[in-house]
Parts: structure tokens; C-alpha cells; sequence
């Protein structure tokens, strides 16, 4: 997700699939609240925000495609990597990660100020989205380790890893490890997984578009009816092809990455625009459930129209005003400690 000004001018199509996920995780977390009332709402509202949801699924994993793609492949000393991807993320993410602690403690609920809950939401999470940064963090920590292995590496070394990798999404099937011996996959595990393959697809990879478009229906379909038939069969909300860590994700994220990693002739028009999102992508991130409970207060929110409208409207507004605000974050001084 976090990205170099010269990244972006290089590559509209990635730039552009960030500002496209940033939106898909605002659709997502709009949606997400219709979802889990499973039973509690008709069956129309639940079956468009599990619709809106589930396409929404591939945005937070393919962020870490995009850090894989720009990163991994490069010279760099490991003093200076963490300096630089760390000194971008850490300080807003400090920032809001303390303010929204104190929205939700002192303004949304009224609660007695205590300094050491403070200090603990903010380095636990004071807010739902910002486990991805936690996350993210983790993945840059170990990239260094995983750059020099990448070095010296050839293709099937790699393939090598990413196919361990996926047999540990494919464990994660309810019911298939039982019939696996309990061997300890730990160390192939996780968001790295997508972090080296968005490089292993963007320099070893290529297809047809007819293929990918074929990866993103089969994975869509699986994640819409199997979520569909699953929570209907238990008669509450079934989680699992939600999951980011699962394969009908995973083929949806290499479906869309392999599409837009090859666009490369955008209207120039548009160049200046797009650059703009891209820049404020990780702002908006951080800043957008703010901008939602917001938008709860007014009584904006999914119930005034109908669903298929409502987290539509909703979401587009949530992100427009969260660029909006974020934009002109960025050009005070020093606004980039910020956003």
C-alpha cells in the first residue's frame, strides 16, 4: 500500500488498482454491519451487502501484491529500507491511532481518562482497520531477509515457496488439516505469501486476460454463494470465504493484479488524477471509519434509500470526503507525519 512518488509516475495500472482496493476496504466496512444482522434483516438488504462484500474481499491482500511488486527486486540496504517504508507509516499511523482512541473513549462514550488504557489502545489497536499496519509492519520488518533471498534466487526457488504457501490456504479449509499430517507450516504462512507474489507475478507471469477474468468470476462466485449457502445451512453469518487467507481470495487478487499490472496507456487527462488518489490512498485508510461514524451521527448511513443504493452513496462519499480532507492534510506543513 505504501508507495514512492517514482512507483506511481512509472505505473498508472498499479496505482490505480490502489486507489481501487482503498475504495473496496471503504465498501467493505460500509457493508460489514449489514452482513453479521444475518436473521435480523430481510434477506434482500443480506444478500446485497454479502453481494457488495464479497467483491470488495481482495482489497486488503493485493495492497501487499502491490508492496511485494514495488519493492522486492530493488538494491537496498536494510538501515535504509526500514528508515524510509517505516518513517512513512508509523507516524500517521501514531497520529490516528491515538485520536481515535480518544474519539471513542472521550467523545463517543464518555469514559473516565485513564493514560495507561491510552497507551495500550493505542499500541493494541484503537480502531478495527488499523491491524492491517500492524501487519504491514511485520511484513517490512522480514522484506530485508526475503530481498536478499530474492537476489540470489531463481523462478522456481520462488515458485517453490508460494506453492508451500498456498498449501497452507488450503489447510485452512474447515475440515481438510484433519486429513493432513500436523506438519508446521508457520514459517510460509501469512501476508507474506502475498507480499512475494505480487512480485513473482509481476516478473515471471503472464496471461491472458480471459484467464484472469476467469480466476476473479470462479473466486467471486465461491465467496458470494458459498458465504450464501453456508450462513443460510447454519442460520447465522459464515465467515470463512471472507477470509483473506483463503483461496477463493486468493484467486480473485491474482485475477485483478494481472489485469492491472499490464495497463500501461492512460488517457493523460486522467494521469494527474489518478496520481492524487494514489497519494492520499494511505490517508484515506486511516482516516475513513472516522468519516463513517460521522456520517452515523447525521443518520447518513445504510438504511435511508435501499441497500443496493445506500452503500453505494455511502461508501463513494466516505472516500470522496476522506481524499478531500486528507488532500489538504498534505499540503500543510508537515501534513505527511499526518497522512
Amino acid at each position: 500500500m505504501i508507495k514512492s512518488k517514482n512507483d506511481s509516475r512509472n505505473n498508472y495500472g498499479i496505482s490505480l488498482l490502489r486507489v481501487l482496493a482503498t475504495l473496496s476496504v471503504i465498501f467493505i466496512h460500509v457493508s460489514a454491519p449489514i452482513v453479521v444482522e444475518f436473521g435480523k434483516i430481510s434477506n434482500f438488504n443480506w444478500n446485497v451487502a454479502n453481494f457488495y462484500d464479497s467483491i470488495s474481499r481482495y482489497a486488503v491482500p493485493v495492497f501487499f501484491m502491490i508492496s511485494g511488486s514495488l519493492l522486492l527486486g530493488k538494491e537496498f540496504e536494510i538501515k535504509d529500507f526500514l528508515k524510509k517504508r517505516l518513517g512513512k507509516i508509523i507516524p500517521p499511523f501514531l497520529f490516528w491511532s491515538l485520536l481515535y482512541c480518544l474519539t471513542n473513549r472521550y467523545i463517543f462514550n464518555h469514559k473516565t481518562f485513564n493514560i495507561s488504557k491510552i497507551v495500550r489502545d493505542v499500541f493494541y489497536g484503537s480502531e478495527y482497520h488499523l491491524w492491517f499496519v500492524f501487519a504491514l509492519i511485520g511484513v517490512y520488518l522480514i522484506a530485508p531477509i526475503f530481498q536478499k533471498w530474492i537476489h540470489f534466487s531463481k523462478q522456481n526457488d520462488i515458485k517453490y515457496f508460494l506453492i508451500i504457501w498456498i498449501l497452507t490456504l488450503f489447510l485452512t479449509i474447515p475440515g481438510v488439516a484433519i486429513y493432513f499430517p500436523k506438519i508446521d507450516f508457520t514459517y510460509f504462512s501469512g501476508f507474506i505469501g502475498y507480499f512475494i507474489l505480487g512480485y513473482y507475478l509481476k516478473i515471471y507471469v503472464k496471461c491472458q486476460n480471459w484467464f484472469s477474468f476467469l480466476l476473479i468470476l470462479i473466486g467471486l462466485s465461491v465467496t458470494i454463494f458459498g458465504t450464501y449457502f453456508m450462513t443460510n445451512k447454519n442460520n447465522e453469518f459464515y465467515y470463512y470465504f471472507y477470509e483473506y487467507l483463503s483461496l477463493n481470495t486468493l484467486m480473485v487478487c491474482i485475477g485483478i493484479f494481472m489485469i492491472f499490472k499490464k495497463i500501461d496507456n492512460i488517457n493523460d487527462k486522467f494521469k494527474p488524477i489518478i496520481s492524487k488518489l494514489n497519494d492520499c490512498s494511505f490517508g484515506i485508510y486511516l482516516i475513513h471509519p472516522l468519516v463513517l461514524s460521522v456520517f452515523t451521527i447525521f443518520g447518513f448511513n445504510n438504511y435511508f434509500v435501499n441497500p443496493i443504493i445506500d452503500i453505494l452513496i455511502v461508501s463513494l462519499a466516505c472516500f470522496s470526503v476522506s481524499f478531500i480532507v486528507i488532500y489538504f492534510i498534505k499540503k500543510i506543513k508537515n501534513g505527511n507525519l499526518i497522512a
